[in-house]
């Protein structure tokens, strides 16, 4: 299920340029607010919620400006936000806390909501046609002379797909509590045009990832958990979200 809550701007909104855990703050707040009230009595629902892995969301869309030099991203009119995820439950509650509350508050500022789009679109074929809505991040970690490292891997490099492939097997059998049937997924670069490395740091952690267009292969399973909770890794901090390219 996905929903673009599309915002109404009385007056610019000033962020900062790296703004993915401010918004992934608000989402979890939304989530709160309606467990407060005791719409959520599905255990099921509530330990995916607690996982946070089967969610993902985009960079807000809109006409910006950008002051790098004091580090601030400021949106104008007609900005929404695209939350996207493998859980009907997980949104469902989500959008009720919006509704009720008919806006929502990012830094304190208070920003209507003008309407809520919603999809349950599912994906039925077996290759799909994506860009990315974030950046997706992929990476590994391994002990280098007693210490945590981190290696991150470009679309170019072979460990990218083979990442990503047993991380959407991770996530499924995290899910239903079992392996999937069928576990083919491939997944590689459009070469429409070059992919864009980003460096995001998410409360204070350096996190390289990319954007682009990809062509992604296999099961039909996979290929919707893909679409519906992310590509990669840390995909409810605001990474691996994509849209198809055909929609």
């Amino acid at each position: 299920m996905r929903a673009t809550i599309n915002l109404e701007l009385k007056q610019p909104i000033k962020l900062p340029i790296q703004y993915n855990h401010i918004i992934n703050g608000a989402i979890l707040n939304w989530l709160r607010n309606v467990e407060s009230n005791k719409f959520i009595h599905d255990e099921t629902f509530k330990q995916n919620a607690k996982n946070n892995k089967f969610y993902t969301f985009s960079k807000l869309q809109g006409k910006f400006t950008m002051d790098v030099k004091n580090k601030k991203i400021t949106y104008y009119s007609g900005v929404n936000l695209l939350i996207s995820s493998y859980d009907d439950k997980f949104l469902s509650h989500i959008i009720n806390s919006l509704v009720m509350k008919e806006s929502m508050n990012i830094l304190n500022q208070e920003i209507k909501i003008d309407n809520i789009e919603t999809s349950l679109y599912s994906v039925n074929q077996e290759e799909i046609k994506v860009y990315t809505k974030s950046p997706v991040t992929v990476y590994s970690t391994f002990k280098e002379e007693g210490k945590n490292k981190t290696r991150y891997y470009s679309p170019y490099e072979k460990e990218f797909e083979e990442i990503v492939r047993k991380s959407l097997i991770n996530k499924y059998k995290s899910f239903y509590g079992k392996m999937p049937k069928d576990n083919r997924f491939s997944i590689e670069l459009l070469n429409r045009k070059q992919p864009k490395e980003s460096v995001i740091i998410y409360k204070g952690i350096v996190i390289k990832a990319w954007s682009g267009e990809f062509v992604m292969r296999g099961s039909k399973e996979l290929l919707n958990l893909a679409y519906q909770a992310g590509i990669g890794a840390k995909n409810s901090q605001g990474f691996g979200c994509v849209e198809l390219i055909d929609n």
